[in-house]
C-alpha cells in the first residue's frame, strides 16, 4: 500500500473512532451529569432554579432514609447469600458429582436467569398472597388454620422471591469455573485421606474463589438495584428500599420529590462504583491457576447413598424457580375462577380479551419493535466499540471502554431518572420524551455494557492475521471489517442482540418513567393490569411476555446453530481468505 494511501486511512480511522467516541458521550453522559446536577439544582427539572444542597440534606437528615438504606442492604445482603449457597452447591453438583439427571438439572436451572422478575413476582403473589393465595387457601383448608401460614408481604416473601432469580445468575456465574477444574488436585486431597465434604471445603471452594466472590458482589449489586420486587411486593407491605423509594418519591408526592430521587440515585451509584472496585480488588490482588498445559480427564465425585438427596436439592430448585410460577400463571390464565380446578373451568376467553384490547395490542407491537430496534442499534454500537477497542491504536480507546462500562453503574430507575432530567432540561430533546425514541436509546444503553463484552470477547478470538490476509490480496479496510471481520464474529453479534432483546421485553424499571400515552410496552401494561385487572388476564400478558422471550430466544438458538453446521462454518470463510 503506498505511504500516502497508507496514511489516509490511518487518520480516516482515528476520526471514525473519534466520531464513534463522541457519539457514546453523547448518548452515556448526559443521565449521569443531569442526574448529579438535578440532585443540586433544587427545582424541578426544566424549571428555574439555582444551585442548592438541600436535596441532599433532605434525604440524609431524616431517620427514614437510613432505614431505607438498611432495608436495601439488608435485603440484598441475606438473598445475595442464600443464592450464593444455594447455587454454588448447584453449581458443584452438576459439574463435580454424579447426581442423578445432572445433565436435565443443568438445562433447567439456568431457566430462572431468563425469566423476567415481574413474572416471579406475580405468580408468588397469586401463589403466597396472604387473602387469596392458593398455596395458602390450600393449608387454610387441609389443616383447619385460621389464619395464612404464608406472607408474601414481608421481608421473608421479598428475599424468597429474589434469591430465586439470584441463585440461577449465581449458578451461570459459577458453572464454567467448577466444570475447568483440574480433578487432580481434589484427587490428591482424598488420596491423603480427606473425604468428599473437606476437599470440597478445603480444596474446590478455595480454587474457585475468586468466581464465587465476584458473582456475589455481581449479585448483590443486582439486589441493590432490583425494581419490580420491591414495588410489587414491598410497597404494599411498607417496605422501602432505594428503588421502589425513588418511583415513590416521583410519583406519589405532589409535587414530585426530584431532589430527593436524585440524591439517592447518586448515593446508589456511588456505592456501585464502590462495589464494583472491591470486585477489581479481589480478582486483581490474586492468582489462581486450575487450567495449565498438562491434560485430565473429569473425574466425578461418587455421592453415595448421598446422591438421591442430592437431587431432591436441586429438583426442589428447580419446583420453586421454574415450574410453579410457569405453571402459576399458565394455569390462571385458563381458568375462569382462580382456583377452580374443574374441567369446565378452563376457557381461552381471557386470550380473546386480551388480544381485543387496543392497549395490549399497542404494546406488544411498541415492545416488538423496540426489540428489534434495540438489537439492531446496540449490536451495531457494540461491535464498533470492540473493534475500535480490540484492533485500533486510538488515542481514546480507554475513554471508550470506561464510556461503554458505566452505564453497569446505572439501575434502570436512576438511568430513568436522569434521562428524565437530561431529556426536560436540555434544550431540544424535550421532544423525544414519552415517545419510543426515548426507551430506544435508554435500552441501548442499558444493554451497552453486556453487548460490548460480548463482543469484545469474540472479536479477540479473531486473530489480527485474517485481516491482513485480505489486506494483502486487496481488501480493503472496510471490505476487510464487512467481509471478514463481521462474518467471524456473527455468533458473538447474536449473543448481543439477544442481550438487547431481551433488556427491551422484560425491563419494568427503566421506562417507568419515560414512556407515555401510546408508548406503553409489555411490562408497563403488566403493572397496570395488577391493580386493573383480574389476575386471569394479568397471566394471560406474563405468557404473552414470555412467549414473546422464548420466540426471540428459539431464533436465536435457530441461528447459532445454523452457523456451526459444517457447510455453514465452510460458507463463512470469507473469499479474500478462501482463495489463499
Amino acid at each position: 500500500m503506498p505511504v500516502l494511501l497508507k496514511d489516509f486511512v490511518i487518520r480516516l480511522r482515528t476520526v471514525l473512532a473519534t466520531g464513534l467516541l463522541i457519539v457514546v458521550a453523547l448518548l452515556v453522559l448526559p443521565p449521569f451529569l443531569m442526574l448529579f446536577v438535578g440532585s443540586i439544582w433544587g427545582a424541578p427539572p426544566g424549571m428555574p432554579g439555582r444551585l442548592s444542597l438541600s436535596a441532599y440534606i433532605d434525604a440524609f437528615s431524616s431517620p427514614y432514609t437510613y432505614k431505607v438504606i438498611a432495608n436495601s442492604f439488608f435485603l440484598s445482603f441475606v438473598k445475595t447469600t442464600l443464592a450464593t449457597i444455594w447455587g454454588v452447591v448447584l453449581a458443584w453438583l452438576v459439574t463435580r458429582t454424579d447426581v442423578p439427571l445432572r445433565r436435565t438439572m443443568e438445562v433447567l436451572i439456568p431457566v430462572q436467569f431468563f425469566i423476567p422478575a415481574i413474572f416471579n413476582a406475580l405468580a408468588y403473589l397469586m401463589l403466597l398472597n396472604p387473602h387469596s393465595g392458593i398455596v395458602n387457601q390450600l393449608f387454610m383448608g387441609a389443616f383447619g388454620l385460621e389464619s395464612a401460614p404464608f406472607n408474601l408481604y414481608s421481608y421473608t416473601g421479598m428475599i424468597f422471591v429474589m434469591a430465586l432469580g439470584s441463585t440461577a445468575f449465581i449458578f451461570l456465574l459459577t458453572y464454567g469455573a467448577f466444570r475447568a477444574l483440574d480433578p487432580s488436585l481434589e484427587e490428591s486431597a482424598r488420596t491423603c485421606g480427606a473425604g468428599t465434604l473437606e476437599t470440597l471445603v478445603r480444596v474446590t471452594l478455595p480454587l474457585v474463589a475468586p468466581a464465587i466472590g465476584g458473582a456475589f458482589i455481581l449479585s448483590f449489586i443486582q439486589g441493590i438495584e432490583a425494581f419490580e420486587v420491591p414495588v410489587l411486593i414491598g410497597t404494599p407491605a411498607g417496605i422501602y428500599v432505594f428503588t421502589n423509594e425513588i418511583y415513590r418519591a416521583i410519583t406519589f408526592f405532589e409535587p414530585a420529590r426530584y431532589g430527593v430521587a436524585t440524591a439517592l440515585g447518586i448515593t446508589i451509584v456511588l456505592l456501585t462504583f464502590a462495589m464494583v472496585y472491591v470486585q477489581w480488588r479481589i480478582q486483581g490482588d490474586r492468582q489462581y491457576f486450575t487450567i495449565t498445559g498438562k491434560g485430565y480427564n473429569p473425574r466425578l465425585v461418587r455421592l453415595k447413598h448421598w446422591r438421591w438427596p442430592a437431587f431432591i436439592f436441586g429438583a426442589l430448585y428447580i419446583v420453586l424457580a421454574v415450574v410453579l410460577p410457569i405453571g402459576q400463571l399458565l394455569l390462571s390464565s385458563l381458568q375462569s375462577n382462580v382456583g377452580v380446578l374443574t374441567f369446565e373451568s378452563f376457557t381461552l376467553k381471557h386470550y380473546y380479551q386480551a388480544f381485543r384490547d387496543d392497549m395490549v395490542l399497542r404494546a406488544l407491537y411498541n415492545t416488538l419493535i423496540l426489540a428489534v430496534l434495540a438489537a439492531v442499534g446496540g449490536v451495531t454500537l457494540s461491535v464498533l466499540i470492540a473493534y475500535v477497542t480490540t484492533r485500533l491504536n486510538f488515542w481514546g480507546k480507554r475513554w471508550l471502554e470506561l464510556l461503554s462500562w458505566l452505564p453497569w453503574t446505572l439501575p434502570g430507575i436512576v438511568l430513568a431518572t436522569g434521562m428524565l432530567w437530561a431529556y426536560l432540561t436540555i434544550p431540544g430533546l424535550w421532544i423525544f420524551y414519552g415517545s419510543l425514541w426515548i426507551l430506544f436509546i435508554a435500552y441501548i444503553i442499558k444493554g451497552l455494557p453486556l453487548g460490548v463484552r460480548a463482543l469484545s470477547g469474540t472479536m479477540v478470538q479473531v486473530h489480527q492475521e485474517l485481516e491482513d490476509c485480505a489486506r494483502v490480496h486487496g481488501a480493503s479496510w472496510l471490505r476487510t471489517l464487512w467481509s471478514v471481520v463481521l462474518r467471524l464474529i456473527r455468533p458473538g453479534m447474536l449473543s448481543g442482540a439477544i442481550f438487547f432483546v431481551f433488556i427491551a421485553i422484560r425491563d419494568l424499571s427503566t421506562p417507568i418513567l419515560l414512556y407515555g400515552y401510546g408508548t406503553e410496552v409489555l411490562s408497563i401494561v403488566l403493572l397496570q393490569f395488577w391493580a386493573e385487572k383480574p389476575p386471569q388476564v394479568v397471566s394471560v400478558l406474563a405468557i404473552i411476555m414470555l412467549a414473546v422471550l422464548t420466540g426471540f430466544s428459539a431464533i436465536q438458538r435457530i441461528l447459532l446453530i445454523e452457523k456451526e453446521r459444517p457447510e455453514a462454518i465452510e460458507n463463512r470463510v470469507p473469499p479474500e481468505i478462501g482463495r489463499l
